[in-house]
Protein backbone atom coordinates (compact mmCIF):
# COMPACT_ATOMS: atom_id res chain seq x y z
CA UNK A 1 0.00 0.00 0.00
CA UNK A 2 3.06 2.27 1.19
CA UNK A 3 4.45 1.60 -2.35
CA UNK A 4 1.14 2.38 -4.22
CA UNK A 5 0.81 5.83 -2.17
CA UNK A 6 4.43 6.60 -3.31
CA UNK A 7 3.92 6.40 -6.95
CA UNK A 8 0.66 8.17 -6.90
CA UNK A 9 2.10 11.01 -5.00
CA UNK A 10 5.33 11.10 -7.48
CA UNK A 11 2.97 10.88 -10.27
CA UNK A 12 1.19 13.84 -8.96
CA UNK A 13 4.18 15.78 -8.27
CA UNK A 14 5.63 15.41 -12.03
CA UNK A 15 1.82 15.61 -13.91
CA UNK A 16 3.02 19.06 -14.84
CA UNK A 17 6.66 17.84 -16.46
CA UNK A 18 5.52 18.08 -19.74
CA UNK A 19 3.47 20.97 -20.07
CA UNK A 20 5.97 23.20 -18.42
CA UNK A 21 9.29 20.98 -17.43
CA UNK A 22 10.92 23.96 -16.37
CA UNK A 23 8.67 24.21 -13.21
CA UNK A 24 11.11 20.81 -11.97
CA UNK A 25 14.24 22.26 -11.23
CA UNK A 26 17.38 19.72 -11.26
CA UNK A 27 17.63 20.14 -7.64
CA UNK A 28 13.81 19.25 -7.06
CA UNK A 29 14.41 16.17 -8.78
CA UNK A 30 17.77 15.37 -6.99
CA UNK A 31 16.03 15.42 -3.61
CA UNK A 32 12.99 13.37 -4.68
CA UNK A 33 15.34 10.76 -6.44
CA UNK A 34 17.65 10.82 -3.06
CA UNK A 35 14.24 10.64 -1.28
CA UNK A 36 13.43 6.96 -2.31
CA UNK A 37 13.76 4.16 -0.05
CA UNK A 38 15.83 1.05 -1.93
CA UNK A 39 12.64 -0.64 -1.74
CA UNK A 40 10.86 1.91 -3.11
CA UNK A 41 13.78 2.24 -5.74
CA UNK A 42 13.35 -1.22 -6.55
CA UNK A 43 9.91 -0.53 -7.55
CA UNK A 44 10.36 2.44 -9.93
CA UNK A 45 13.17 0.50 -11.92
CA UNK A 46 10.48 -2.23 -12.74
CA UNK A 47 7.96 0.59 -14.00
CA UNK A 48 10.90 1.85 -15.81
CA UNK A 49 11.33 -1.09 -18.02
CA UNK A 50 8.20 -1.06 -18.23
CA UNK A 51 8.69 1.77 -20.43
CA UNK A 52 7.74 4.61 -17.92
CA UNK A 53 9.24 7.76 -18.49
CA UNK A 54 9.27 9.98 -15.16
CA UNK A 55 10.42 6.22 -13.64
CA UNK A 56 13.46 6.34 -16.15
CA UNK A 57 14.42 8.96 -15.46
CA UNK A 58 14.40 8.78 -11.78
CA UNK A 59 16.53 5.85 -12.11
CA UNK A 60 18.95 7.26 -14.25
CA UNK A 61 19.41 10.03 -11.64
CA UNK A 62 19.45 7.74 -8.44
CA UNK A 63 22.56 6.19 -10.55
CA UNK A 64 24.24 9.29 -11.15
CA UNK A 65 23.76 10.33 -7.45
CA UNK A 66 25.23 6.79 -6.30
CA UNK A 67 28.32 7.52 -8.25
CA UNK A 68 28.90 10.98 -5.99
CA UNK A 69 31.14 9.16 -3.41
CA UNK A 70 32.88 6.70 -6.20
CA UNK A 71 36.33 9.32 -6.80
CA UNK A 72 38.25 6.56 -5.66
CA UNK A 73 36.78 3.12 -7.96
CA UNK A 74 36.86 4.54 -11.57
CA UNK A 75 35.68 1.13 -12.97
CA UNK A 76 32.44 1.06 -10.45
CA UNK A 77 31.65 4.50 -11.32
CA UNK A 78 32.01 4.12 -14.90
CA UNK A 79 29.21 1.08 -14.90
CA UNK A 80 26.93 3.34 -12.68
CA UNK A 81 27.62 6.26 -15.28
CA UNK A 82 26.80 3.84 -17.86
CA UNK A 83 23.59 2.51 -15.99
CA UNK A 84 22.51 6.20 -15.50
CA UNK A 85 22.74 7.06 -19.05
CA UNK A 86 21.08 4.07 -20.83
CA UNK A 87 18.09 4.96 -18.18
CA UNK A 88 18.06 8.40 -19.39
CA UNK A 89 18.32 8.29 -22.73
CA UNK A 90 15.17 6.21 -22.99
CA UNK A 91 13.55 9.08 -21.08
CA UNK A 92 15.25 11.46 -23.33
CA UNK A 93 13.93 9.54 -26.31
CA UNK A 94 10.79 10.38 -24.95
CA UNK A 95 10.94 14.18 -24.77
CA UNK A 96 11.56 14.43 -21.24
CA UNK A 97 13.89 17.77 -20.90
CA UNK A 98 15.08 16.85 -17.72
CA UNK A 99 16.42 13.48 -18.76
CA UNK A 100 18.11 15.30 -21.78
CA UNK A 101 19.42 18.12 -19.33
CA UNK A 102 20.51 14.89 -16.57
CA UNK A 103 21.98 13.01 -19.42
CA UNK A 104 24.32 16.17 -20.89
CA UNK A 105 25.44 16.58 -16.57
CA UNK A 106 26.40 12.98 -16.83
CA UNK A 107 30.40 12.27 -16.42
CA UNK A 108 30.31 11.41 -20.73
CA UNK A 109 34.11 12.44 -20.92
CA UNK A 110 34.59 9.14 -19.09
CA UNK A 111 32.32 7.13 -21.19
CA UNK A 112 34.08 8.96 -24.17
CA UNK A 113 30.43 10.36 -25.22
CA UNK A 114 30.89 14.01 -25.50
CA UNK A 115 29.13 14.33 -28.51
CA UNK A 116 25.81 13.81 -26.43
CA UNK A 117 26.04 17.14 -24.43
CA UNK A 118 25.35 19.56 -26.79
CA UNK A 119 22.82 17.47 -28.57
CA UNK A 120 20.94 16.59 -25.34
CA UNK A 121 21.09 20.37 -24.17
CA UNK A 122 19.31 21.67 -27.71
CA UNK A 123 17.12 19.33 -27.23
CA UNK A 124 15.97 20.18 -23.84
CA UNK A 125 16.30 24.01 -24.54
CA UNK A 126 14.20 23.38 -27.50
CA UNK A 127 11.28 22.53 -25.25
CA UNK A 128 12.80 25.90 -23.06
CA UNK A 129 13.82 23.94 -20.26
CA UNK A 130 15.48 26.92 -18.55
CA UNK A 131 18.51 25.02 -16.57
CA UNK A 132 19.54 23.61 -20.30
CA UNK A 133 20.50 27.25 -21.30
CA UNK A 134 22.02 27.73 -18.04
CA UNK A 135 23.96 24.04 -18.39
CA UNK A 136 24.89 25.05 -22.34
CA UNK A 137 26.32 28.80 -21.19
CA UNK A 138 28.42 27.45 -18.72
CA UNK A 139 29.67 24.44 -20.68
CA UNK A 140 30.74 27.61 -23.06
CA UNK A 141 32.77 29.12 -20.10
CA UNK A 142 34.66 26.33 -19.29
CA UNK A 143 35.05 23.83 -22.51
CA UNK A 144 36.47 20.34 -22.54
CA UNK A 145 34.27 17.59 -23.66
CA UNK A 146 33.52 18.50 -26.63
CA UNK A 147 33.21 22.49 -26.46
CA UNK A 148 35.62 25.27 -26.91
CA UNK A 149 35.97 28.26 -24.50
CA UNK A 150 33.89 31.04 -25.79
CA UNK A 151 33.47 33.89 -23.30
CA UNK A 152 31.12 35.52 -25.41
CA UNK A 153 28.37 32.93 -26.05
CA UNK A 154 28.97 31.53 -23.12
CA UNK A 155 27.02 35.03 -21.43
CA UNK A 156 24.64 35.11 -23.91
CA UNK A 157 22.95 31.53 -23.25
CA UNK A 158 23.37 32.92 -18.92
CA UNK A 159 21.94 36.01 -19.84
CA UNK A 160 19.03 34.64 -22.10
CA UNK A 161 18.71 31.55 -18.85
CA UNK A 162 18.17 34.39 -16.52
CA UNK A 163 16.54 36.75 -18.19
CA UNK A 164 13.93 33.89 -18.53
CA UNK A 165 13.82 33.26 -14.88
CA UNK A 166 16.36 30.14 -14.10
CA UNK A 167 18.37 31.12 -10.71
CA UNK A 168 21.78 29.04 -10.99
CA UNK A 169 21.84 31.46 -14.32
CA UNK A 170 23.16 34.23 -11.84
CA UNK A 171 25.64 32.47 -10.26
CA UNK A 172 27.73 31.89 -13.38
CA UNK A 173 27.28 35.33 -14.44
CA UNK A 174 28.50 36.64 -10.93
CA UNK A 175 31.29 34.23 -11.19
CA UNK A 176 32.36 35.34 -14.65
CA UNK A 177 32.69 39.43 -12.88
CA UNK A 178 34.48 37.60 -9.87
CA UNK A 179 37.02 36.17 -12.13
CA UNK A 180 36.77 38.51 -15.36
CA UNK A 181 36.16 35.66 -17.42
CA UNK A 182 34.74 37.66 -21.15
CA UNK A 183 34.15 40.17 -18.65
CA UNK A 184 36.09 43.37 -17.02
CA UNK A 185 36.64 41.82 -13.12
CA UNK A 186 33.80 43.97 -11.18
CA UNK A 187 33.78 42.65 -7.65
CA UNK A 188 30.20 45.08 -7.08
CA UNK A 189 28.64 43.86 -10.38
CA UNK A 190 29.65 39.95 -9.05
CA UNK A 191 27.80 40.49 -5.71
CA UNK A 192 25.16 42.15 -7.17
CA UNK A 193 24.11 38.95 -9.66
CA UNK A 194 25.06 36.40 -6.35
CA UNK A 195 22.12 38.72 -4.52
CA UNK A 196 19.76 37.92 -7.35
CA UNK A 197 20.68 34.76 -7.57
CA UNK A 198 20.28 34.05 -3.69
CA UNK A 199 17.09 35.53 -3.59
CA UNK A 200 15.80 32.61 -6.15
CA UNK A 201 17.13 29.94 -4.24
CA UNK A 202 20.19 29.15 -5.50
CA UNK A 203 22.45 27.48 -3.24
CA UNK A 204 26.01 28.49 -4.96
CA UNK A 205 24.82 31.91 -5.23
CA UNK A 206 23.77 32.16 -1.92
CA UNK A 207 27.28 30.59 -0.40
CA UNK A 208 29.04 33.37 -2.83
CA UNK A 209 27.10 36.09 -1.41
CA UNK A 210 27.68 35.00 2.30
CA UNK A 211 31.13 35.22 1.23
CA UNK A 212 31.03 38.98 -0.15
CA UNK A 213 29.07 39.68 2.87
CA UNK A 214 31.65 38.21 5.21
CA UNK A 215 34.56 39.86 3.39
CA UNK A 216 33.38 42.82 2.36
CA UNK A 217 33.84 42.28 -1.24
CA UNK A 218 32.06 44.53 -3.42
CA UNK A 219 29.18 45.06 -0.24
CA UNK A 220 29.27 46.60 2.99
CA UNK A 221 30.65 43.87 5.40
CA UNK A 222 27.96 41.87 7.33
CA UNK A 223 28.95 38.82 8.85
CA UNK A 224 25.52 38.43 10.70
CA UNK A 225 24.11 38.20 7.36
CA UNK A 226 26.37 35.93 5.87
CA UNK A 227 25.69 33.56 8.34
CA UNK A 228 22.30 33.35 7.64
CA UNK A 229 22.62 33.03 3.43
CA UNK A 230 25.49 30.11 4.67
CA UNK A 231 23.02 28.63 6.68
CA UNK A 232 20.03 28.83 4.01
CA UNK A 233 22.99 27.13 1.33
CA UNK A 234 24.17 24.46 3.51
CA UNK A 235 20.20 23.48 4.53
CA UNK A 236 20.26 22.69 0.71
CA UNK A 237 23.36 20.69 0.69
CA UNK A 238 25.79 23.33 -0.35
CA UNK A 239 29.44 21.99 0.74
CA UNK A 240 31.01 25.11 0.67
CA UNK A 241 28.67 26.51 2.52
CA UNK A 242 28.67 23.92 5.59
CA UNK A 243 32.45 24.17 5.71
CA UNK A 244 32.21 28.08 5.74
CA UNK A 245 29.73 27.61 9.24
CA UNK A 246 32.28 25.33 10.56
CA UNK A 247 35.22 28.00 10.29
CA UNK A 248 32.51 30.67 11.66
CA UNK A 249 31.55 28.72 14.40
CA UNK A 250 34.96 27.65 15.16
CA UNK A 251 36.23 31.13 15.45
CA UNK A 252 33.16 32.36 16.50
CA UNK A 253 32.68 35.45 13.60
CA UNK A 254 29.55 36.60 13.50
CA UNK A 255 28.32 33.70 15.45
CA UNK A 256 28.61 32.75 19.46
CA UNK A 257 31.78 30.34 19.40
CA UNK A 258 30.11 26.83 19.39
CA UNK A 259 32.94 24.12 18.68
CA UNK A 260 29.34 21.86 18.83
CA UNK A 261 28.20 23.23 15.44
CA UNK A 262 31.15 23.66 14.00
CA UNK A 263 32.11 19.89 14.03
CA UNK A 264 28.48 19.36 13.10
CA UNK A 265 28.32 21.38 9.96
CA UNK A 266 31.93 19.92 9.08
CA UNK A 267 30.47 16.61 9.35
CA UNK A 268 27.66 17.62 7.17
CA UNK A 269 30.19 18.83 4.61
CA UNK A 270 32.34 15.85 4.90
CA UNK A 271 29.35 14.10 4.04
CA UNK A 272 28.52 16.26 0.75
CA UNK A 273 32.06 16.64 -0.31
CA UNK A 274 33.07 14.42 -3.59
CA UNK A 275 36.88 15.34 -2.59
CA UNK A 276 39.24 15.44 0.27
CA UNK A 277 36.66 16.86 2.62
CA UNK A 278 36.05 20.13 5.23
CA UNK A 279 37.33 18.75 7.94
CA UNK A 280 40.85 17.62 6.54
CA UNK A 281 41.20 20.65 4.16
CA UNK A 282 40.85 23.73 6.89
CA UNK A 283 42.79 24.33 10.24
CA UNK A 284 40.91 22.71 13.24
CA UNK A 285 43.58 22.68 15.93
CA UNK A 286 41.10 25.31 17.82
CA UNK A 287 39.06 22.31 18.52
CA UNK A 288 41.03 19.70 20.10
CA UNK A 289 40.12 21.01 23.29
CA UNK A 290 36.55 19.63 22.46
CA UNK A 291 35.73 16.42 24.37
CA UNK A 292 34.69 12.99 23.53
CA UNK A 293 31.09 14.30 24.64
CA UNK A 294 30.95 17.42 22.83
CA UNK A 295 32.38 14.77 19.44
CA UNK A 296 29.49 12.24 20.00
CA UNK A 297 26.82 15.29 20.37
CA UNK A 298 28.19 16.68 17.08
CA UNK A 299 27.71 13.86 15.36
CA UNK A 300 24.43 13.13 17.00
CA UNK A 301 23.49 16.59 15.44
CA UNK A 302 24.84 16.10 12.18
CA UNK A 303 23.27 12.92 11.70
CA UNK A 304 19.60 14.03 12.60
CA UNK A 305 20.48 16.92 9.87
CA UNK A 306 21.43 14.17 7.30
CA UNK A 307 18.39 11.76 7.84
CA UNK A 308 15.90 14.59 7.49
CA UNK A 309 18.19 15.37 4.14
CA UNK A 310 17.82 12.00 2.93
CA UNK A 311 21.82 11.42 3.04
CA UNK A 312 23.60 8.54 4.39
CA UNK A 313 24.63 9.37 8.27
CA UNK A 314 28.23 9.85 9.07
CA UNK A 315 30.16 7.49 10.92
CA UNK A 316 30.14 7.12 14.92
CA UNK A 317 32.90 9.75 16.29
CA UNK A 318 36.39 8.58 16.80
CA UNK A 319 37.98 11.64 18.18
CA UNK A 320 37.06 13.35 14.76
CA UNK A 321 38.97 16.21 14.91
CA UNK A 322 42.00 14.60 16.47
CA UNK A 323 42.17 12.56 13.41
CA UNK A 324 41.21 15.63 11.03
CA UNK A 325 44.80 16.96 12.46
CA UNK A 326 46.36 13.81 12.12
CA UNK A 327 45.70 13.60 8.48
CA UNK A 328 46.77 16.85 8.00
CA UNK A 329 50.03 16.06 9.69
CA UNK A 330 50.62 13.26 7.33
CA UNK A 331 50.42 15.06 4.02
Amino acid sequence: MRLRCVFFLLALAFLAYGASAQNNSPNALRSAARALTVGELSAVAEKAGQGDTEAQLFVGVSAQLMTEHMRDDIEGRKGMLRLSAHWLRQAAEQNSSPAQYFLAETDLKLLENCEEISQSLNKAIAQNYLPAMTALGRRYMEGGCGFKVDYHLGLQWLTKASEAGDAEANYWIGASYEQGRGIALDQREATKWFSKGAQMGDASSQNSLAVNLAEGNGTRKDTGQAIEWFRKSAEQGNYEAACNLTLHYMRGEGVAKDYVLALMWGLIADRNSTEIGCLSEIDTRDMLQMSAAQESEATQRANAWLKEHHYPPTAPPKRTVHDAIDHRSGD
